[in-house]
Formats: structure tokens, sequence, C-alpha cells
């Protein structure tokens, strides 16, 4: 469990497409970096875009502002990759070298780590040896790195490494569910979510 509390990195409604602290809640269980990951999307009318899903612009959730979630400083972040390509069936086409795609990883109190991938290329609002406070608008949703749509992907990790770092269920702090029928001790997939 984080040490830490951290917001939500967004302002507004949210849905949680992946994420939770169990196996079967889990953005991804046996990707020990990733197991507490949680991917957000905006919907409307239960849907994550309108018309055609092929076309980024399409999806409510692409160039929103993604905020810090917590107070610390950047260490690390890649700004190369254009969009990803999405075909039939919501598939990506990832060209790129990093499944990431452009991130920013920013460190806080007690080795903590906040990773947020997949944003839009040169939209970055900080760099690398930046302090930021909670609630500052660091970077844009994109659709870089291995994504089938744009979305927030966010994780809390045990150290700098993408690849080695412990994954850490998130302490949240400051939100509200507001979809009622689900209830649940921490924040999972199904919910809908705002900043209080």
């Amino acid at each position: 469990m984080s040490k830490n509390k951290y917001i939500l990195p967004f302002k507004g409604e949210w849905y949680i497409e992946f994420g939770g602290v169990t196996k079967k809640t889990s953005h991804s269980w046996d990707i020990i970096s990733q197991r507490y990951a949680y991917d957000f999307e905006i919907r409307k009318e239960d849907k994550p875009y309108f018309g055609d899903y092929h076309e980024c612009n399409n999806f409510y959730s692409y160039k929103q502002e993604i905020i810090c979630p917590c107070d610390g400083v950047v260490v690390d972040l890649v700004n190369e990759y254009d969009d990803t390509r999405i075909v039939d069936g919501r598939k990506a086409i990832c060209d790129c070298k990093d499944v990431r795609g452009n991130y920013i990883l920013i460190k806080h109190e007690h080795n903590e780590y906040s990773l947020i991938c997949h944003v839009l290329l040169n939209s970055f609002k900080c760099r690398i040896g930046d302090f930021l406070c909670a609630g500052d608008v660091i970077v844009l949703v994109g659709n870089s790195g291995n994504t089938m749509g744009p979305h927030i992907h966010y994780q809390v990790q045990a150290g700098y490494d993408f690849s080695t770092a412990r994954g850490l269920p998130i302490k949240f702090k400051n939100y509200k569910i507001t979809n009622k029928k689900i209830q649940r001790k921490y924040l999972s997939c199904g919910m809908y979510v705002k900043t209080c």
C-alpha cells in the first residue's frame, strides 16, 4: 500500500476501464509494476468516443489535462512518439520502442513514483528536475505507445525502474464515486470517479 495519499490525475468525472487491487480487477496482475495500475477514460452514454473510433480526436479523453497526483520531482520523461494508430476492433498498431509511449515519472516522498503513460507528444508543461505540486497541470492525454485508445494510464511504483519496481495499491484521497451502484473499499474497474 502506498504511504503517500494521492489525488486522481484529472479533473471532472472519469471512468475506470481497468484497474483495482485484486487479481480479478487488476490492470495486469502478472506484470509486477502494473499490478495496481489504472486506466482512466472519459465516457458519455457509456462510450469513450463518438463517431469513428479510428480517430483520436473522437475520444472524449483526448487532449484533456492530466494533473500531478502528489507533490514531487520530475525524474524522467519521454517526449518522442506520435499517437498510435487505432485499427479495427480498437486494436492498436504500436510502432514505439517503448510500450509506455510518451510518459512522465514523478518521485514522491517514501521512494514512491507516479508513472503516467501514453501522453500527447509535445504537450508537457514541465521538464526533468521541476518540482510539482498536487493539482498542477503537467501534460495532455494522448495515444502513444501500446494503447487501443486515448486514456490515462496511471500507476504508483516502489522504485524508479519500470521493469523491476513493485507496483503499489494506491491510497487515493478527495474523490467521489459517482455511480452509487458499485460499492467497494478501493477504486476498481467499472467505477465512475471524480475529484472532490
